[in-house]
């Protein structure tokens, strides 16, 4: 280890203006490159994955169950599959530079805390005992996908955790010997007081990765996963969980990642010429430039430099406020690919996805990555895959566009921490004032429909604007309250308003979709209130649509706008 000018560096080397200033030169050459030559190579629109769900299964744990449960649910479609190693640097497959899952750990009790596997009792014996089980017969579950994926023609890629802020009792089997041994490199210090309930706290046991000895660590481990197994890539999760070093030091230690992720790019490089076929480095990250670059990872270096093929933005918690726009751009005249993420514990109705899919298309993206839709169906995935693969084939299709909220700052605890810390501000919610005079808060839903045409064409049923009030306003909203409402600049009539105070519902993912195969969306009844307007083509309108929304009374008590959404729905089709 060497430092020059205030800078470290892992290879010892120092580093260098003009080698900077090369790079900046080689940029538009790089650029020119990659437009002239086309390259051919595709990769699929669909990017499924798995959180290696399957191997807290009952024993005995088959390779014919890997393939039969996890691969076969992907063998209708034409999209890549993903599949978490591990997690807490704690891992369940046959990786030899990491630690397997109950391998350090005598009794397994569970009984500690642990948020993982609190909702699934008995998950820490089983995990360990089918990893041991294929290791023996099958040399792993890593292997057995690997294989099964390339006889059925699915591109297949491990996917590593680039750290874990969980709740977990640092006795528990999940939390891994190199925390409980190291407790130095981590994000909070041994002894040091942290405000609890704040960012800082929340990701305090994360690894640290301004040491050197985090990052060689996990430089071996992400190696081995492509290096050892036949595989199309790796996948570096820096959304699972976000904090990567300490707050303040986060975005002058961005380097450091540039420099790891480099490493990993010269080896993956090396591998690709040896089998002969391209292998894919794919990033997941937080769902802004200015958000990453400020949480220490500088994506725009990484496009720039050729070292990432694929860029993933975002968790997918907050997919209506993620401007994928802006990766699109960075990545013009580049080879880089980028993908939406939605995450289906906030959206599995198949019109919010058809909304964000169609959204991310008409930006420029190049696909769309599902998290935690890992137990779905064989048919759930099927479908899915054939209509958001095809832009053309959503286009009279039902969607719901809408807006997220990122969440509270404080108080967050462990991963809830990390995912809001990477997150920026969002519209909502908000809370409308009574006694505020003029125009209120204005709530901006794009839409990419050709609403204009469809009309015309006689295509659509209806449409209509739906505003989610807060469940402790719902006994009184309806009795006691007037919204002002506009969109696009034209009044809706309160009179025309459809007030529901509880009693809808909407698609959710069920609570212990990580325990069951298969699941399905399931219709669970809603505590808040829903304000609903019938609206057509103009007001509404492709693109930006405006809602201004306020009290029509000063004697009015405050209310609280958690969600705005615009409904489109099409006639069938004959």
């Amino acid at each position: 280890m060497s430092r020059v000018g205030g800078r470290q560096r892992l290879d010892g080397r120092p580093t260098s203006s003009m080698q900077s200033a090369v790079q900046r030169w080689l940029l538009p050459v790089r650029r020119l490159y990659w437009h002239l030559m086309k390259r051919d190579e595709t990769f699929p629109a669909i990017i499924f994955t798995d959180d290696g769900w399957i191997m807290a299964s009952p024993p005995p744990l088959t390779a014919q169950d890997l393939r039969e449960k996890i691969v076969a649910s992907y063998a209708d479609t034409a999209g890549a599959l993903g599949w978490s190693i591990g997690d807490h640097e704690v891992y369940h497959c046959e990786l030899e530079s990491g630690e397997h899952f109950g391998e350090y750990v005598a009794g397994l009790d569970g009984s500690t805390n642990s948020f993982v596997h609190s909702a699934t009792p008995g998950a820490e014996e089983r995990i360990a005992h089918n990893l041991q089980t294929l290791i023996a017969a099958d040399e792993g579950p890593l292997t057995v996908l690997a294989a099964d994926c390339r006889r059925r023609g699915i591109p297949f890629f491990p996917r590593v955790r680039m750290n874990s802020h969980y709740v977990i009792d640092p006795a528990h089997p999940g939390y891994g010997r190199f925390r409980r041994g190291r407790p130095n490199l981590l994000i909070g210090r041994p002894g040091e007081r942290l405000p609890e309930g704040s960012l800082e706290w929340a990701i305090r046991t994360g690894k640290d990765y301004a040491f050197a000895e985090v990052r060689q660590y996990m430089e071996t481990v992400i190696c081995e996963t492509f290096e050892c197994f036949d595989v199309d890539g790796v996948e570096l999760d820096f959304m699972r969980h976000p904090g990567w070093f300490r707050i303040e030091e986060a975005q002058a230690n961005a380097y450091l990642m540039t420099d790891l992720v480099r490493r990993v790019r010269s080896r993956l490089r090396a591998r690709e010429s040896a089998r002969g076929r391209r292998q894919w480095l794919i990033v997941r990250v937080p769902p802004t430039l200015a958000d990453s670059l400020r949480t220490g990872l500088d994506v725009t270096a990484w496009i720039d430099e050729d070292l990432v093929d694929i860029v993933v933005v975002g968790g997918g918690f907050i997919p209506f406020e993620t401007p994928v726009a802006e990766f699109v751009e960075a990545a013009r005249g580049c080879d880089c690919r980028i993908y939406g993420c939605i995450e289906a514990t906030r959206y599995i109705d198949d019109r919010h996805l058809r909304a964000l899919a169609s959204r991310w298309y008409e930006d420029g993206a190049d696909g769309v990555y599902l998290y935690n839709f890992f137990t779905m169906s064989r048919d759930w995935n099927g479908r899915i895959f054939a209509e958001l693969a095809e832009p053309e084939r959503m286009a009279r299709h039902d969607k719901i566009y809408g807006t997220d909220s990122a969440g509270p700052v404080s108080p967050v605890e462990g991963h809830s921490g990390g995912f809001r810390y990477a997150s920026p501000s969002t519209q909502l919610p908000v809370t409308l004032q009574p006694d505020f005079q003029g125009v209120g808060p204005c709530i901006v839903v794009r839409v990419t429909d050709d609403l204009v045409q469809a009309l015309n064409e006689k295509a659509i049923d209806s449409c209509n604007l739906a505003i989610r009030l807060s469940s402790q306003d719902s006994s009184t909203v309806a009795d006691h309250h007037r919204l002002e409402v506009a969109l696009n600049g034209e009044p809706l009539p309160w009179e025309q308003a459809r007030v529901q105070v509880g009693g809808w519902s909407r698609l959710q993912i069920p609570p212990l979709f990580w325990a069951d195969y298969p699941t399905y969306p399931q219709s669970v009844e809603q505590e808040t209130t829903l304000v609903e307007f019938d609206v057509s083509a103009p007001p509404l309108r492709h693109g930006v649509n405006k809602v201004e929304i306020g009290l029509a009374s000063t004697e009015s008590e405050p209310l609280v706008v958690e969600g705005v959404e615009i409904c489109i729905t099409y006639k069938e089709q004959g």
